[in-house]
Protein backbone atom coordinates (compact mmCIF):
# COMPACT_ATOMS: atom_id res chain seq x y z
CA UNK A 1 0.00 0.00 0.00
CA UNK A 2 1.38 3.47 -1.05
CA UNK A 3 0.74 6.51 1.21
CA UNK A 4 -0.15 9.43 -0.53
CA UNK A 5 -1.55 12.53 1.13
CA UNK A 6 -5.63 11.19 1.54
CA UNK A 7 -4.23 7.86 3.26
CA UNK A 8 -1.51 9.83 5.71
CA UNK A 9 -4.81 12.17 6.93
CA UNK A 10 -7.44 9.07 7.70
CA UNK A 11 -3.97 7.84 9.25
CA UNK A 12 -4.19 10.67 11.40
CA UNK A 13 -8.04 10.12 12.09
CA UNK A 14 -7.08 6.76 13.52
CA UNK A 15 -4.02 8.18 15.32
CA UNK A 16 -6.84 11.16 16.99
CA UNK A 17 -9.71 9.38 17.84
CA UNK A 18 -9.84 5.93 16.04
CA UNK A 19 -10.23 2.11 17.68
CA UNK A 20 -7.81 0.30 15.92
CA UNK A 21 -9.46 -4.00 16.43
CA UNK A 22 -7.09 -6.33 15.57
CA UNK A 23 -8.22 -9.36 17.00
CA UNK A 24 -6.79 -12.44 14.46
CA UNK A 25 -8.31 -15.46 16.67
CA UNK A 26 -11.74 -13.80 16.68
CA UNK A 27 -10.84 -12.99 12.93
CA UNK A 28 -11.80 -9.32 14.26
CA UNK A 29 -9.97 -6.56 12.03
CA UNK A 30 -11.58 -3.49 11.88
CA UNK A 31 -11.26 0.61 12.85
CA UNK A 32 -14.18 2.51 14.71
CA UNK A 33 -14.12 6.43 14.86
CA UNK A 34 -16.37 8.14 17.38
CA UNK A 35 -17.80 11.17 16.00
CA UNK A 36 -21.03 13.69 17.29
CA UNK A 37 -24.17 12.70 15.77
CA UNK A 38 -25.45 16.59 15.37
CA UNK A 39 -21.63 18.16 14.11
CA UNK A 40 -19.90 15.69 12.21
CA UNK A 41 -22.71 13.80 9.90
CA UNK A 42 -21.10 15.83 6.78
CA UNK A 43 -17.60 14.76 7.72
CA UNK A 44 -17.49 11.05 8.29
CA UNK A 45 -19.55 11.19 4.74
CA UNK A 46 -16.13 13.27 3.76
CA UNK A 47 -13.93 10.11 5.49
CA UNK A 48 -16.45 7.56 3.94
CA UNK A 49 -15.67 9.10 0.43
CA UNK A 50 -11.74 9.27 0.90
CA UNK A 51 -11.80 5.32 2.02
CA UNK A 52 -13.54 4.40 -1.06
CA UNK A 53 -11.58 6.32 -3.80
CA UNK A 54 -7.99 5.58 -2.12
CA UNK A 55 -8.43 2.28 -0.45
CA UNK A 56 -11.60 0.85 -2.03
CA UNK A 57 -13.67 0.42 1.38
CA UNK A 58 -16.74 1.01 2.47
CA UNK A 59 -17.48 2.39 5.62
CA UNK A 60 -20.81 1.85 7.93
CA UNK A 61 -22.28 4.77 9.45
CA UNK A 62 -24.28 4.68 12.49
CA UNK A 63 -25.89 6.69 15.38
CA UNK A 64 -25.24 4.43 18.40
CA UNK A 65 -25.35 5.13 22.54
CA UNK A 66 -25.98 8.48 21.37
CA UNK A 67 -22.75 9.22 18.93
CA UNK A 68 -21.84 8.46 14.98
CA UNK A 69 -19.96 5.66 14.68
CA UNK A 70 -17.70 5.02 11.46
CA UNK A 71 -16.18 1.21 10.90
CA UNK A 72 -14.29 -0.07 8.71
CA UNK A 73 -13.66 -3.68 7.80
CA UNK A 74 -10.77 -4.92 6.40
CA UNK A 75 -7.78 -7.62 6.98
CA UNK A 76 -5.26 -6.12 4.38
CA UNK A 77 -5.73 -2.25 5.84
CA UNK A 78 -5.58 -3.32 9.77
CA UNK A 79 -2.41 -5.42 8.80
CA UNK A 80 -0.73 -2.29 6.94
CA UNK A 81 -1.55 -0.17 10.25
CA UNK A 82 -0.52 -2.42 12.41
CA UNK A 83 2.81 -4.39 10.86
CA UNK A 84 4.06 -1.95 8.54
CA UNK A 85 3.47 1.36 10.52
CA UNK A 86 3.77 -0.68 13.72
CA UNK A 87 0.59 1.03 15.00
CA UNK A 88 -0.57 -0.30 18.70
CA UNK A 89 -3.90 -1.91 18.43
CA UNK A 90 -6.84 -2.44 21.00
CA UNK A 91 -6.29 -1.65 24.54
CA UNK A 92 -2.53 -0.75 23.90
CA UNK A 93 -3.26 2.34 21.25
CA UNK A 94 -4.45 4.94 23.64
CA UNK A 95 -1.23 5.74 25.97
CA UNK A 96 0.70 4.16 22.58
CA UNK A 97 -0.35 5.71 19.53
CA UNK A 98 2.58 8.05 17.67
CA UNK A 99 2.56 9.51 13.97
CA UNK A 100 4.82 6.66 12.06
CA UNK A 101 7.95 7.63 10.87
CA UNK A 102 7.34 7.62 7.36
CA UNK A 103 5.40 10.27 7.75
CA UNK A 104 6.48 12.19 10.30
CA UNK A 105 9.55 12.65 8.04
CA UNK A 106 7.06 13.55 5.16
CA UNK A 107 6.74 17.41 5.38
CA UNK A 108 3.47 16.82 3.21
CA UNK A 109 2.42 13.30 4.66
CA UNK A 110 2.91 15.33 7.90
CA UNK A 111 0.60 18.07 6.94
CA UNK A 112 -2.45 15.59 6.16
CA UNK A 113 -1.95 13.85 8.77
CA UNK A 114 -1.84 16.56 11.70
CA UNK A 115 -4.97 17.78 9.77
CA UNK A 116 -6.78 14.27 10.72
CA UNK A 117 -5.55 14.27 14.24
CA UNK A 118 -6.74 18.40 14.86
CA UNK A 119 -10.08 17.59 12.69
CA UNK A 120 -10.77 14.53 15.65
CA UNK A 121 -8.65 14.78 19.34
CA UNK A 122 -8.11 19.07 19.32
CA UNK A 123 -10.45 21.84 19.53
CA UNK A 124 -10.65 25.06 17.90
CA UNK A 125 -12.47 27.77 21.38
CA UNK A 126 -12.33 30.79 22.43
CA UNK A 127 -11.19 32.16 25.97
CA UNK A 128 -11.24 34.71 28.17
CA UNK A 129 -7.52 36.41 28.79
CA UNK A 130 -8.35 39.81 31.07
CA UNK A 131 -7.71 41.98 28.53
CA UNK A 132 -9.67 40.07 25.79
CA UNK A 133 -12.79 37.94 26.18
CA UNK A 134 -12.04 36.12 22.31
CA UNK A 135 -8.83 34.72 22.60
CA UNK A 136 -8.85 32.21 19.88
CA UNK A 137 -7.03 29.19 20.76
CA UNK A 138 -6.08 25.44 19.05
CA UNK A 139 -5.98 22.61 21.20
CA UNK A 140 -4.78 19.23 21.19
CA UNK A 141 -5.47 16.65 24.00
CA UNK A 142 -3.76 13.02 24.21
CA UNK A 143 -2.64 10.84 26.77
CA UNK A 144 0.25 9.37 24.67
CA UNK A 145 3.71 10.85 25.66
CA UNK A 146 5.28 10.22 22.35
CA UNK A 147 2.46 11.70 20.23
CA UNK A 148 2.87 14.67 22.68
CA UNK A 149 6.28 14.86 21.62
CA UNK A 150 5.94 14.47 18.34
CA UNK A 151 3.14 17.29 17.72
CA UNK A 152 5.02 19.18 19.95
CA UNK A 153 8.76 19.02 17.50
CA UNK A 154 6.80 19.24 14.94
CA UNK A 155 4.80 22.32 15.17
CA UNK A 156 7.39 24.50 17.62
CA UNK A 157 9.47 24.36 13.94
CA UNK A 158 6.28 26.35 12.64
CA UNK A 159 4.74 28.02 15.20
CA UNK A 160 4.83 29.88 18.53
CA UNK A 161 2.82 26.93 20.70
CA UNK A 162 1.82 26.32 24.49
CA UNK A 163 3.08 22.65 25.68
CA UNK A 164 1.99 21.03 28.76
CA UNK A 165 0.61 18.18 30.64
CA UNK A 166 -1.76 17.14 33.95
CA UNK A 167 -2.51 14.11 35.71
CA UNK A 168 -6.18 14.47 37.07
CA UNK A 169 -6.36 12.21 39.70
CA UNK A 170 -5.74 8.32 39.47
CA UNK A 171 -6.55 8.19 35.50
CA UNK A 172 -3.55 8.70 33.04
CA UNK A 173 -1.78 12.16 32.29
CA UNK A 174 -2.99 14.40 29.26
CA UNK A 175 -0.83 16.07 27.59
CA UNK A 176 -2.42 19.42 25.99
CA UNK A 177 -0.46 20.86 23.07
CA UNK A 178 -1.89 24.36 21.59
CA UNK A 179 -1.63 27.57 19.64
CA UNK A 180 -2.87 31.16 20.91
CA UNK A 181 -3.76 34.09 19.03
CA UNK A 182 -4.93 35.24 15.79
CA UNK A 183 -1.77 34.89 13.56
CA UNK A 184 -1.50 31.61 15.00
CA UNK A 185 -4.90 30.27 13.92
CA UNK A 186 -4.50 32.33 10.93
CA UNK A 187 -1.03 30.55 9.75
CA UNK A 188 -2.57 26.62 11.09
CA UNK A 189 -5.60 27.54 8.41
CA UNK A 190 -3.10 28.62 5.95
CA UNK A 191 -0.79 25.68 5.77
CA UNK A 192 -2.66 23.21 7.53
CA UNK A 193 -6.61 23.83 7.79
CA UNK A 194 -9.78 21.69 8.68
CA UNK A 195 -11.45 19.38 6.71
CA UNK A 196 -13.91 18.87 9.45
CA UNK A 197 -16.83 21.44 9.09
CA UNK A 198 -17.15 21.34 12.77
CA UNK A 199 -13.48 23.03 13.16
CA UNK A 200 -14.17 25.07 9.55
CA UNK A 201 -17.37 26.67 10.40
CA UNK A 202 -16.23 27.81 14.01
CA UNK A 203 -13.15 29.00 11.91
CA UNK A 204 -15.34 30.80 9.72
CA UNK A 205 -17.71 31.99 12.42
CA UNK A 206 -14.42 33.68 14.20
CA UNK A 207 -13.51 35.43 11.34
CA UNK A 208 -16.89 36.99 10.04
CA UNK A 209 -17.39 37.91 13.52
CA UNK A 210 -14.60 39.10 14.50
CA UNK A 211 -11.75 39.04 11.76
CA UNK A 212 -7.79 39.27 12.03
CA UNK A 213 -6.78 41.70 14.74
CA UNK A 214 -10.07 42.24 16.19
CA UNK A 215 -9.64 43.17 19.99
CA UNK A 216 -13.65 43.18 20.34
CA UNK A 217 -14.34 42.84 24.39
CA UNK A 218 -17.48 40.68 23.12
CA UNK A 219 -17.85 37.08 23.94
CA UNK A 220 -18.46 35.10 21.06
CA UNK A 221 -19.66 31.04 21.71
CA UNK A 222 -17.82 28.60 19.32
Amino acid sequence: MKLNNNIAELIGVIIGDGCIRYKPHLSQYYIEIVGDKNNEKEYFEYLNKMFIEELNLNAFIKVREGGLRLKVYSKTFIEFLVYKLKLPNNKDKCQNIFIPDVIFNNKNLLISCLRGIMDTDGSLFLTNKGHRKNYPTIEISTTSQKLARQLKNALKVRFRIGFRSYKPGRFHRIYRISLNGDKMIEKWYQEIGFSNLRNLNKYRKYKEKWGYGDLNPEHLDV
